[in-house]
């Protein structure tokens, strides 16, 4: 998995990737990405203040559920 950064020009609501929280997006947006691009999905603020090894964490966890 890997992170993508983009610009965002919308204010659209979206549903969190790790805590399942609707959050509105604010101008630059955190993807989660398979190693092939493909997005999974957003990260919210709160989760993303939680820090990188905590958020790698909830992602391992994410990525094994993928798998099964």
């Amino acid at each position: 998995m890997k992170f993508q950064i983009e610009c965002n020009s919308f204010k659209n609501n979206q549903m969190c990737l790790i805590c399942n929280q609707l959050f509105q997006m604010s101008e630059a947006r955190l993807i989660v990405c398979s190693d092939e691009g493909d997005g999974f999905g957003d990260i919210c603020p709160e989760c993303i203040g939680m820090g990188p090894y905590w958020i790698k964490s909830q992602l391992q966890h994410f990525s094994s559920s993928l798998s099964t």
